[in-house]
């Protein structure tokens, strides 16, 4: 038999079985994954309202958008406020936020959820109040200095919130 024929066998052999265990342990650690992620999730939304105090469904959407949290007063029908997760282009990578818009169109609070900027630059923006209040004025947007780029994407974030909401607010989600 040709060594480079039994060689290549031994190869797909070892390639089948690495590859079936790496899906046994990725099912067994994907859940767990899932709910620590959702976990960081609701403790950010926490620090915008009290959720005891809502009912909350979840709407995965496309593109820039994926999750949307959709909070309404317990026994409500109508919308509160929608927590939005989107993401934009920064330097370094993408830039992914929780916006937290209420029916009003007031911004309850914002938060960077995750970036691959560099730190001492992009990183910067961790923490950084942008001057957003409401939603549909982006006029006192304050970006941060040195960051050009990055503060680009932040401001993208929130001007796709802005094109969204109204659509969103006034039925556009499909629960």
């Amino acid at each position: 038999m040709n060594k480079g024929l039994v060689s290549g066998l031994v190869l797909l052999t070892i390639g089948l079985v690495c590859g079936i265990l790496l899906s046994v342990v990725n099912s067994f650690t994907a859940p767990r994954i899932k709910l620590e992620e959702d976990k960081i999730k609701y403790q950010a939304l926490e620090e915008f309202y009290t959720l005891a105090d809502y009912d909350i469904s979840e709407y995965e959407a496309n593109g820039a958008f994926a999750t949307i949290y959709i909070l309404k007063e317990k026994g409500q029908s109508d919308i509160s406020a929608l927590v939005y997760t989107v993401s934009a282009q920064g330097f370094a990578g993408p830039v992914q936020m929780l916006i937290a818009v209420n029916s009003d169109l007031s911004v309850e609070g914002y938060k960077v959820v995750s970036h691959t900027e560099t730190s001492g630059y992009g990183a910067d923006i961790v923490g950084n109040n942008f001057g957003v209040s409401e939603i549909d004025d982006l006029a006192g947007f304050d970006a941060v200095s040195g960051v050009t780029k990055t503060s680009n994407a932040i401001k993208e974030c929130f001007n796709l919130v802005a094109q969204r909401i109204n659509s969103d607010l006034g039925g556009g989600l499909s629960e």
